[in-house]
């Protein structure tokens, strides 16, 4: 997520960025064996001014998802009343690109010969 905001950082000129990121949203017993898309987005601003060096982007990033995390469950589109942003039809509200990340971290390849 840092190496990701500080690359739009670059290519847009902007030091202020807000990126979603999907939340499995399922952190209530009551809902883990239901069958379902739970999934809420939360929307993550990331302050990249005063060029940050890598290991502060890392912590300012760490503590941006850390708070976020801690709500988690009130849903997008609440968000979304409540900031009330300028809408239009050629964009979502509150952000313009997500970042999913998928660890599909697979075993060694030992192949004979």
């Amino acid at each position: 997520l840092a190496a990701w905001a500080a690359v739009l950082s670059r290519l847009s000129g902007q030091d202020d960025l807000v990126i979603g990121v999907p939340s499995a949203n399922r952190g209530h017993r009551q809902i883990e064996e239901l069958i379902g898309f739970f999934v809420n987005t939360l929307a993550l601003r990331l302050d990249l001014s005063g060029k940050p060096s890598v290991s502060e982007l890392l912590e300012r990033t760490r503590r941006t998802v850390l708070a976020a995390q801690e709500h988690q469950d009130l849903p997008f589109e609440q968000v979304v009343e409540i900031v009330q942003p300028p809408r239009a039809l050629d964009h979502t509200p509150l952000l313009q690109v997500m970042l999913a990340w998928e660890n599909n971290a697979v075993g060694a390849l030992d192949l004979p010969g």
